[in-house]
């Protein structure tokens, strides 16, 4: 399961597995933002639970990477690209999930996170790394539009004041972008992306453990579990799992092909939301809904320019 190599990707393998883990994907991404919502309306602070939910997910990239190639080693490029990824990438992201699941419903919370790849593609255009394209701009453009209509009028969130907490779930797209860039120029070599996938999620435990210890807020862990532990263990063994399949998929049919799941996970964020909380959305989040997968169709690129760049198109905050 190695890509060390950053082997090319087979269009041949694009058959019902691949749309099989595509829908896997978007799914059990989708159920992770209302869990992350259980979790916090039940009285789980969000550093706390992001603490959990990281070292959940760390511990099963653990155990993939240890059983695909052995754990990765802590070489300088290796610690700086954990640091900063699992801060950018990880730490700030799971906590701004909690937090703003806290206010706002998990349809809403799951639009605005789907801006990441508008952002990732902007960071991209400003640094040219990518020429900028008509087309994909015009997608950015529709996309802030999208967010526009979720903040700006009267009606649009189910109550005042929540503005604030959209544009908190925005800026944790952004910061998940600059990782993204990130990762796609300065990925340490001879290190597979399932070791890579497994050092951001032990970076972010090093940012939360301080954070979490100081202010008091991480969870018990040797008392009997309630809503609060199981939440963030079924968070962290989705987004776990969902990132560790991403990694296949990316590898046997494309990062491009991979990056459909940011429609999924949008739509399961939404079907989620109403599922479980009973959550119904006015019209101007319905049209946020369908402006926001059209711009990260327009935004989306029409052939991989390398194996590595697309890596986290689709993931869900926090991962």
């Amino acid at each position: 399961m190695s890509d060390r190599g950053g082997s090319l990707f087979n269009r041949d393998n694009r058959g019902p597995l691949s749309y099989g883990l595509l829908l896997f994907m978007g799914v059990a991404w989708g159920l992770a933002i209302s869990l992350a919502k259980v979790g916090s309306t039940n009285g789980g602070h969000p550093v706390g639970l992001a603490l959990w939910q990281v070292s959940v997910s760390g511990s099963l990239l653990l155990l993939v990477s240890l059983f695909a190639g052995g754990a990765p080693r802590p070489k300088p490029d290796i610690l700086r690209f954990s640091l900063i990824c699992g801060g950018a990438g990880v730490a700030f992201p799971a906590i701004a999930l909690f937090w703003t699941t806290l206010y706002l419903p998990a349809g809403i919370t799951a639009i605005a996170f789907a801006s990441m790849p508008l952002f990732t593609y902007l960071l991209s255009v400003t640094f040219r790394v990518e020429r900028r394209e008509r087309r994909r701009l015009i997608g950015v453009l529709v996309g802030l539009a999208a967010m526009t209509l979720i903040v700006v009028p009267d009606g649009a969130l189910p109550g005042p004041g929540l503005a604030p907490w959209v544009f908190l779930a925005l800026l944790a797209s952004l910061s998940m972008s600059f990782e993204n860039f990130y990762a796609g120029g300065y990925r340490p070599a001879g290190a597979s992306s399932v070791q890579l996938s497994c050092v951001r999620q032990l970076g972010a435990v090093l940012y939360l453990s301080p954070i979490a210890f100081f202010t008091e807020t991480w969870i018990p862990l040797f008392e009997p579990w309630g809503m609060i532990q199981w939440a963030a263990t079924g968070t962290g063994l989705l987004s776990g799992a969902a990132y560790t399949t991403l990694l296949y998929v990316i590898r046997t049919a494309g990062p491009v092909f991979a990056s459909q799941t940011a429609y999924l996970i949008t739509l399961a964020g939404i079907a989620w939301g109403m599922a479980i909380f009973g959550e119904r959305h006015s019209l101007y989040v319905w049209l946020a809904l369908v402006l926001t997968l059209a711009g990260i169709a327009l935004v989306r690129p029409r052939a991989p320019r390398s194996l590595i760049a697309e890596p986290g198109s689709g993931r869900a905050p926090g991962q």
